[in-house]
């Protein structure tokens, strides 16, 4: 039943909200053995010592040379929360845009995308180069939604489809989507990391799963 009034447009964070694993970053680094070499460059990052896109340049430069296949099939070995399916398919049903926006990996974000159906996904690209045999990571980076940008990205996604935050949902789990919260009207903190996180937000699901929200959205799509 289409949605005549209330949310038109529903917003997920990535990592720890659709997927199982919280930081792509590390999910990576740990099945690749370059946790450490990351785990060194990391402060400089969170305490702004240096810029978001130069800290993501150097700890994408640790893949140098990993296929684009290799990191695709990593990040399909990171299962979705419970009720993510279903949740993306009711609100389609409904007739609501449905839109990912991550500080994560764009190539992930574009995966489940394609796998869920879901017509926006914006997040972090990184560069591949073709070296004969296949697509490799070649260490550029462009920083289209950093960890702490992500109210800017979604005010201007409002903007571009012309839905307000008064219609709008967003769902994550981190700090990183306190931001996000503030441009929906109903934010939804899922298994919050810090309790920040779920003071910011309007609903809380406390465990990792989506289907809560399920029983939620007749409510949040009529009023």
């Amino acid at each position: 039943m289409p949605s005549k009034r209330g949310i038109r447009l529903a917003i997920f964070d990535l990592d720890g909200t659709l997927k199982a694993a919280r930081d792509p970053y590390t999910f990576v680094h740990e099945r690749v053995g370059t946790l450490a070499a990351s785990q060194a460059i990391t402060p400089l990052g969170i305490s702004g010592r240096i810029p978001y896109e130069e800290w993501l340049r150097r700890d994408v430069s640790l893949w140098k040379g990993l296929s684009r296949e290799f990191l695709q099939s990593l990040f399909r070995q990171n299962p979705y929360l419970p009720g993510a399916r279903e949740v993306v398919r009711a609100l389609q049903d409904a007739g609501v845009t449905v839109a990912i926006v991550s500080s994560g990996l764009r190539l992930h974000a574009r995966m489940v995308a394609e796998d869920l159906g879901i017509p926006i996904a914006i997040g972090n690209e990184i560069g591949f180069e073709f070296n004969g045999r296949e697509w490799v990571v070649d260490g550029r980076v462009r920083a289209l939604c950093p960890y702490d940008g992500k109210g800017t990205v979604v005010a201007a996604l409002q903007e571009e489809l012309g839905i307000p935050p008064e219609e709008t949902l967003a769902v994550g789990d981190s700090r990183g989507d306190i931001p996000m919260f503030r441009r929906a009207r109903v934010s939804v903190a899922v298994s919050p990391q810090h309790e920040e996180v779920a003071r910011a937000a309007s609903r809380v699901i406390p465990e990792p799963t989506l289907f809560p929200l399920l029983d939620w959205l007749p409510h949040l799509l009529s009023s």
